[in-house]
C-alpha cells in the first residue's frame, strides 16, 4: 500500500527575528519604566514637601491630642539667675502655661537664652510632668577694659565684654588697657594676688606690645614688668615694699625688667637704683 508523503508549508505568519527582538526590548523597557516612574514620583513629592507637610500635620495633631490629655506646661523653673534681666529672659523662653509640653523646643530656648548678655552657659530641660527647667550659669565680672576712644566696659575672665554691667557698680575691679588686655589679664591677676603686699597698691595695668605688662599704682606710678619671669619680679617688689616701703615714696616709675636691681624714677625726675637682689652673673642692667 502506497503512503502519501506529508509536506509542510512554511507559515506566512511567523515573525522575523528582528521584530521579535524589538518587541522584547520594548517589553523589558516597560518593566523598567514603571518602577522608575514610581521612584521619580515619590522623589518629586518628597522634594515638593508633600510628605513633610503630611508628617507635620500628623505630628501637630498628635501634640494637640497629648495636650488635651493633660501633657501641658505647668511651670517654668529658673535656677541660677541673679543679674540676667527677667524681661529679656521671658522673651527668650517664650513658653506660657498650659502650652503642650511636646511643643516646647528646648534647642530654640537654649539658643535664645545663650545670647543674653550675662549668660555664660545654660541648660534647658523639659519633663513630662509639665515642668520646664532652665539652669543658668552667669558670667562673673573680672576686670574693666579701658578702650581708647570707646570708653570702659566690664569683661569676664574669658575677655568677653558684659555690655549691660555698670562701671560704677564694679569700679573696684582692676582697670586694664591695651589690645587683647582682657584675654591676658587672668595670668597677671594670679601673680599679683599671690603677692598681697603688691596687690593692695595696684589699680590698673596696661598690656604693652602684646608681650608684657605695666602696672599702675593708686598714686599713679608706673611699674614696668619683664616679659618673662613676672612672678620673680613681683616677689622682688614685695620684698622692697616690706624692707624700704618703696611704693609709699613719690615715684613716677619703677622698672623691674633688670633681674638684679630695681630702677626708680622720682616725681622730681631724679633716678636712682635700689638693690633688692644679689647681682646675678651675666645679668643685664639698664
Amino acid at each position: 500500500m502506497a503512503t502519501k508523503r506529508k509536506t509542510y508549508k512554511k507559515s506566512s505568519n511567523r515573525k522575523p527575528f528582528w521584530e521579535n527582538f524589538l518587541e522584547w526590548i520594548l517589553s523589558f523597557t516597560r518593566k523598567l519604566l514603571v518602577p522608575s516612574l514610581i521612584i521619580w514620583l515619590v522623589a518629586w513629592l518628597w522634594i515638593g514637601g508633600l510628605f513633610a507637610k503630611a508628617g507635620d500635620s500628623m505630628w501637630n495633631g498628635f501634640v494637640t491630642w497629648t495636650a488635651d490629655k493633660g501633657l501641658v506646661v505647668e511651670d517654668v523653673v529658673i535656677e541660677g539667675r541673679n543679674r540676667v534681666d527677667l524681661g529679656d529672659l521671658k522673651k527668650a523662653v517664650g513658653v506660657k502655661p498650659k502650652k503642650a509640653i511636646l511643643s516646647v523646643d528646648v534647642d530654640v530656648i537654649h539658643d535664645g537664652i545663650q545670647k543674653l548678655d550675662w549668660v555664660k552657659n545654660v541648660v534647658v530641660r523639659r519633663s513630662y510632668n509639665g515642668i520646664v527647667t532652665i539652669d543658668i550659669t552667669e558670667r562673673v565680672p573680672f576686670v574693666i577694659w579701658d578702650r581708647p576712644g570707646r570708653g570702659q566696659v566690664v569683661v569676664d575672665m574669658g575677655g568677653r565684654p558684659i555690655l549691660s554691667a555698670s562701671i560704677k557698680e564694679f569700679k573696684s575691679l582692676l582697670i586694664v588697657r591695651g589690645v587683647d588686655a582682657p584675654e591676658n589679664a587672668a595670668g597677671l591677676m594670679r601673680m599679683v594676688m599671690a603677692e598681697p603686699e603688691v596687690a593692695k597698691y595696684i589699680k590698673g595695668a596696661e598690656w604693652i606690645g602684646g608681650r608684657r605688662w605695666d602696672l599702675i599704682t593708686i598714686s599713679g606710678a608706673r611699674i614696668h614688668l619683664p616679659d618673662d619671669d613676672m612672678g620673680f619680679a613681683l616677689s622682688r617688689l614685695a620684698k622692697a615694699i616690706k624692707e624700704k616701703n618703696i611704693l609709699e615714696k613719690p615715684l613716677k616709675s619703677l622698672d623691674l625688667r633688670a633681674p638684679d636691681r630695681i630702677i626708680i624714677e622720682t616725681q622730681k625726675g631724679r633716678a636712682r637704683n635700689l638693690i633688692s637682689a644679689p647681682p646675678q652673673k651675666n645679668a643685664k642692667t639698664l
